[in-house]
């Protein structure tokens, strides 16, 4: 599977949305999970830039300073 690509946002013209482009490579390898029309969560985690983009099927994301926890699993961010 395709683990890391890199991509860009790009800027709606007419509105204040932003599109994330996200690279056929990754979209047409069979393990990646997220299909045309399915529902997913964004979380920022705003101190390390970063974006994790989930199910929203799945539990919510818990962002803090230490790390965040996902499942109720603390995953700690090395830094």
């Amino acid at each position: 599977m395709v683990l890391e690509v890199e991509t860009k946002i790009v800027q709606s013209k007419d509105a204040h949305t932003q599109y994330l482009v996200i690279p056929s490579v990754m979209v047409q390898d069979s393990q990646y999970p997220f299909g045309a029309g399915d529902k997913v969560r964004i979380t920022i985690d705003q101190h390390r830039r970063v974006m994790i983009m989930s199910s929203a099927d799945e539990p919510k994301i818990k962002v803090s300073l230490d790390g965040f926890v996902i499942k109720g699993q603390k995953i700690k961010v090395v830094e």
